[in-house]
C-alpha cells in the first residue's frame, strides 16, 4: 500500500528525521509512539507529502508519492491533523461535505445523490449528524475534531493518516472513534496511521507500533513484542511496569511513581484481627496487594479489609458474601470476603519473621488460610504462595479435607534483595505448623 524508503528531512535547513524505513499494508493500523520532539508529526508530513524530503521516497500503490496530482492523491489519500483552524463559518454539514470535493466535476461542481448519501453516512459514523446545521464554530473541541474526522471519511480514502486523533474527546468518544477505525481496517481494508501520546490506546488499537527517538525510527514490531519494560524505558528514559490486560493479549504499562523516601512501618496484623463467632475482619489504612481463590473478590486486587464470614453449610457463598458486604457497607474491590459454614472463634494465627521480613499465617474453620505479608512480593510470588500453602495443606490433611479457600495479601513495601526464597520458606513452614495445629484443635 505505501513504502517509505531511507526518509529523511526536516524544516528548513534542520534534519528532523533520518533515515527511516517503513512499510503500510492494506487493512493495517499503524502506530508511532515516541517522546516529544522524537519527529512522529514531522514523519507524518513527509509521508503525506506536505513536507517534502531532503532524502529517501514515498511510494504510494506502487507509484512516487511526487508523481501524483493533488485531486488524484486526496481520492487515495486523508489526513486528520492535531487541530484544524477554521477561517470561515460553515456549517457541520458542508465541512464534512468538503470532503467530497477530489471527486466532483464540472465548473460548479454540484454534489450528486451519491456524496449526499456519503457525507450523511461518514456524519453518522461520527456521531456528528445531529447538529449537521450548526457552525462549526459553536462546536466544542471534542466535537470540531470528529467532525473533521467526518470530513476525512467522506473522502472514503485507502490510506487514513491521524495526529493524535483523540485530543480533545472524552473517554467514551475516544473510545468510539477508534473502534471505528479499527472497524474500517477490519472489514474495508482501510490502512491507518496515527501518532500517538498514549502507549496503552495504541497497543489496544494497534497491529503494529514504531517507535521513535531524536529523529530515528525503529522497526514496526507487534505490540506484544514492543511494549515491553526494556523497550520502554529505553524509548523515553523512564520506568514503568508492564500490566496484563483483563480480557486482551495486548500488554500495557504503567509508570513508576518516585519512591517514598520515609520507609514504612510494617502493619500490626496480629492486633487488627477483630474475630468474633460468626466473622473474622482485618482493616488496615493502606491497601494491600491481594490473590485469592475466595469466591467474592478472586484474583488480583488491591483491598483494606479482608474478611472471613460464617455462613449456613447449605448456603450458596456467593449470595450470602454478596448480601452480608451490602448490608454493612463494604465496598468491592476494596474487600476481600470469603465464608465457611463453622464457628470462627477458634483459629490459629501465628508470625514468622525473618529479619525485616514478616509473615501472619491464620488457618481458620474449614482450613481457609489468609497470609498475610509485611514486605514486597511480585505476582509470580503470590501464585507460588497460593500454591505452597495449598500444597503443605494437602500434605498435612491429605485430599478430602483442604477444601478451603486461600487468601495471600501483601504491603508491598520494598524490602532488601533476594526475598522471594525467604519468603517462600517462611510460608512453606508456617502453613505447615499452622494447618498441624489447626487439624488437632478443630477435631
Amino acid at each position: 500500500m505505501m513504502k517509505a524508503e531511507g526518509l529523511s528531512g526536516g524544516y528548513g535547513d534542520s534534519r528532523l528525521i533520518n533515515n527511516v524505513s517503513l512499510t503500510v499494508e492494506k487493512g493495517e493500523f499503524l502506530g508511532i509512539l515516541g517522546p516529544n520532539g522524537s519527529g512522529k508529526t514531522t514523519l507524518l508530513h513527509l509521508l503525506t507529502g506536505t513536507l517534502p524530503a531532503k532524502e529517501g521516497s514515498v511510494y504510494l500503490d506502487g507509484k512516487p508519492l511526487a508523481d501524483y496530482k493533488p485531486k488524484e492523491l486526496a481520492q487515495i489519500m486523508a489526513v486528520l491533523p492535531q487541530k484544524t483552524d477554521q477561517a470561515f463559518t460553515f456549517t457541520v454539514k458542508e465541512t464534512v461535505a468538503f470532503g467530497r470535493y477530489p471527486f466532483q466535476t464540472g465548473l460548479f461542481r454540484q454534489q450528486t445523490e451519491k456524496d449526499e448519501a456519503i457525507v450523511q453516512e461518514a456524519m453518522e459514523q461520527t456521531g456528528v449528524a445531529a447538529f449537521a446545521g450548526k457552525s462549526i464554530r459553536d462546536l466544542s473541541g471534542g466535537e470540531q475534531q470528529r467532525v473533521y474526522l467526518a470530513q476525512a471519511l467522506a473522502q472514503q480514502p485507502r490510506i487514513l493518516f491521524l495526529d493524535e486523533p483523540t485530543n480533545f474527546l472524552d473517554l467514551a468518544y475516544q473510545k468510539e472513534l477508534l473502534d471505528l477505525i479499527k472497524r474500517l481496517t477490519r472489514e474495508n481494508g482501510l490502512a491507518a496511521v496515527s501518532v500517538f501520546h498514549d502507549l496503552n490506546t495504541a497497543s489496544l488499537y494497534c497491529d503494529e507500533l514504531l517507535f521513535m527517538k531524536n529523529g530515528t525510527a525503529g522497526p514496526k514490531q507487534k505490540p506484544e513484542y514492543a511494549v515491553t519494560e526494556h523497550h520502554i524505558k529505553a524509548v523515553y528514559d523512564t520506568d514503568v511496569t508492564t500490566l496484563v490486560h483483563h480480557s486482551s493479549p495486548k500488554p500495557m504499562i504503567a509508570i513508576q511513581p518516585e519512591k517514598d523516601s520515609v520507609k514504612q512501618q510494617p502493619i500490626p496484623f496480629e492486633s487488627l484481627l477483630q474475630t468474633g463467632h460468626d466473622d473474622i475482619l482485618l482493616q488496615t489504612e493502606i491497601p494491600l496487594r491481594t490473590l485469592s481463590s475466595t469466591p467474592v473478590g478472586a484474583g488480583f486486587s488491591w483491598s483494606r479489609t479482608l474478611i472471613h464470614k460464617r455462613l449456613p453449610i447449605q448456603s450458596d457463598p456467593i449470595e450470602g458474601l454478596t448480601a452480608y458486604l451490602s448490608e454493612n457497607g463494604f465496598h468491592l474491590p476494596e474487600t476481600c470476603a470469603m465464608a465457611s459454614p463453622g464457628r470462627l472463634d477458634r483459629f490459629v494465627h501465628r508470625t514468622y519473621e525473618d529479619g525485616e521480613l514478616s509473615v501472619l499465617i491464620c488457618v481458620m474453620t474449614g482450613f481457609s488460610i489468609w497470609i498475610l505479608i509485611n514486605g514486597y512480593a511480585a505476582d509470580q510470588c503470590f501464585v507460588r504462595a497460593l500454591m505452597t500453602a495449598e500444597a503443605e495443606r494437602m500434605k498435612v490433611l491429605g485430599d478430602g479435607r483442604a477444601e478451603g479457600d486461600i487468601l495471600i495479601a501483601a504491603t508491598q513495601t520494598q524490602q532488601s534483595e533476594n526475598t522471594e526464597k525467604r519468603l517462600n520458606q517462611l510460608i512453606q513452614i508456617g502453613t505447615a505448623e499452622c494447618v498441624k495445629e489447626a487439624a488437632e484443635l478443630f477435631e
